[in-house]
């Protein structure tokens, strides 16, 4: 067992105002971990509370035989120690957390004020969170602001208050409250003196633009009809003013694309050969217009240098609530009581039937990509523990932890079924997650609720459709399939198995994705990639052929 040394730090500024923590852990001497996190708005107190509840919630998963815990708070300290009452109502609920972590700590746990001098790197951490929250707010504010230059200055006004400021970029300098009380205190920019570098920032954008050569881009994919493209990328470009050209044939003969390709910097969806890259010299990104990229030739892409393949994760958000909606479908028994509600039949407290409170409850996502990761927030605001795996856990998932109960990787899968009431399946496809989900996984998720939002093969179909035949599985929710319709076929089942005769699934014709800003976000991100590769930088959501996505 270990020792643990932790020392934390609450800043706030202005008291009230918005609050920040730092918290440095040390293991048998040895730097264990580091938390800088803003935490919304409060007093000085509230944030020493909420930094010392954050760093026990941490330590405890290590189960040390000691705990000192260095604030530089003496107040706190002292009714830590039962010197001093709580009488603050504010903090009594904060103090009473602190002592609910503490009782299911087996070891002891010591109190320890320190000075600030000797606490400065938890203080640095605290007071970085605040800073970079101050500038997300500032940066937020300064998008609204209107800037008009002048000789020598630049007049930054607000539609809103109608007040507008004097701003010397050159100094900087500017009239503003915020400028003179508490920007300069905490080394920052005002929103006006950021809206005025935005302002130069574009200038200087749209002066290289006009200098830059045409961008001509290929548009291959089916996704919307011509005119649409066309229509959203002028009303895109009215802002931004790059010098592009969309090309998009009539016909979709090799020949013609072949043509087109050896002039062209990007290419929208399309299928190519070897024969076909090795003609576009000037190509420079490959945009799918979508996330899936489980049809893509990785074999043919691993050998193209000097261009980016690319998908786009905007249906993050519209995914990840179709999934809630299907476990909260599971969960309240939603289509059982509306079909037989129609026809009469009552379920509830007549029958003895509650349905299933998700606060507490806990949810398992296998793959916590950008889907996974808006699953997670949406769980973790409902009161639900959340369990994750993800193919390889990075530096920056420990910014994560404060949500979830536990992060692991492809070996940790069992843990997660056993440890979650719902299991949501968000991986993309490739040959590692193929039949990821099988008879041993399965059989483990006995009484419990699978969603599947990944893709139909992650999850072996026969054993599958026995698992809820046989009342394995309490219940699952589909929305993507083994059997799809086509244009040859419109009308097929999903599944060579007769899912549709069973009462514990719920079936969805793979709309997660799909919804009424679903095409209007996806054109958008394909036109952002594009202005970056415009302008030299690299684009957002590149695919690495290796990992198949």
């Amino acid at each position: 067992m270990s020792k643990i040394l932790m020392r934390v730090d609450g800043a706030c500024y202005p008291n009230p105002g918005n609050m920040a923590i730092g918290i440095v852990i040390y293991k048998d001497g040895e730097l264990f971990n580091k938390i800088s996190e803003a935490i919304g708005y409060g007093t000085n107190n509230i944030a020493e509370y909420k930094a010392l509840i954050r760093g026990l919630e941490e330590v405890k998963k290590i189960n040390p035989k000691r705990i000192d815990v260095y604030c530089d708070s003496q107040l706190v300290v002292k009714q830590l120690n039962k010197k001093y009452k709580v009488k603050n109502k504010g903090i009594i609920p904060l103090f009473n957390r602190v002592e609910e972590i503490i009782r299911t700590i087996p070891c002891k746990i010591y109190f320890i004020w320190d000075r600030r001098d000797n606490n400065v790197v938890a203080d640095g951490l605290a007071k970085k969170a605040l800073v970079e929250e101050e500038i997300v707010k500032r940066e937020k504010a300064a998008k609204d602001l209107k800037v008009e230059r002048k000789d020598d200055y630049f007049l930054v006004s607000s539609s809103k208050s109608g007040k507008s400021y004097k701003v010397d970029i050159n100094i900087p300098q500017c009239e503003c409250i915020d400028f003179l009380r508490r920007a300069r205190k905490l080394k920052l920019e005002c929103k006006h003196i950021m809206a005025v570098r935005t302002f130069l920032q574009e200038a200087e954008r749209k002066r290289e633009a006009k200098d830059r050569p045409k961008i001509n881009i290929l548009v291959l994919s089916k996704m919307v009809k011509p005119q649409v493209w066309e229509k959203a990328f002028n009303e895109l470009n009215k802002k931004v003013k790059i010098n592009l050209k969309l090309i998009i044939p009539k016909a979709n003969k090799r020949g013609i694309i072949k043509k087109y390709l050896k002039e062209v910097e990007v290419a929208i969806g399309g299928t190519f050969s070897k024969g076909d890259l090795e003609q576009a010299k000037k190509l420079k990104l490959i945009q799918i217009p979508f996330a899936g990229v489980d049809k893509l030739d990785f074999d043919l892409y691993k050998n193209c240098q000097g261009i980016y393949i690319c998908n786009i994760h905007s249906n993050r958000t519209a995914v990840a609530e179709h999934a809630f909606a299907l476990i909260l479908a599971l969960a309240k028994n939603i289509v059982t009581n509306d079909r037989d509600l129609r026809l009469g039949r009552w379920h509830g407290f007549s029958t003895k039937e509650p349905t299933v409170q998700l606060q507490g409850k806990s949810l398992g996502i296998v793959g916590l990509g950008s889907i996974g990761w808006e699953i997670a927030k949406i769980g973790y605001a409902l009161g639900m523990k959340v369990f994750a795996l993800k193919r390889k856990i990075e530096e920056k998932d420990s910014e994560k932890k404060n949500i979830l109960e536990f992060l692991g990787e492809k070996k940790d899968l069992e843990k997660v079924i056993k440890e979650s009431n719902f299991i949501v399946v968000a991986v993309p496809l490739t040959r590692e997650t193929k039949g990821l989900v099988g008879k041993k996984e399965l059989k483990l998720m006995k009484g419990k609720y699978l969603i599947n939002i990944s893709r139909g093969v992650v999850i072996d179909e026969e054993t599958l459709f026995k698992s809820l035949k046989e009342g394995n599985i309490t219940g699952a929710a589909i929305d993507t399939w083994y059997q799809y319709s086509s244009s040859k076929q419109k009308e097929i089942s999903p599944s060579k198995y007769d899912f549709h005769k069973l009462d514990n699934i719920i079936m969805s014709p793979h709309i997660a994705g799909y919804t009424d800003r679903a095409l209007e976000e996806n054109i958008k991100s394909v036109f952002d990639n594009i202005v970056k590769i415009y302008y030299g930088e690299e684009p957002e959501n590149r695919i690495d052929p290796e990992l198949e996505y």
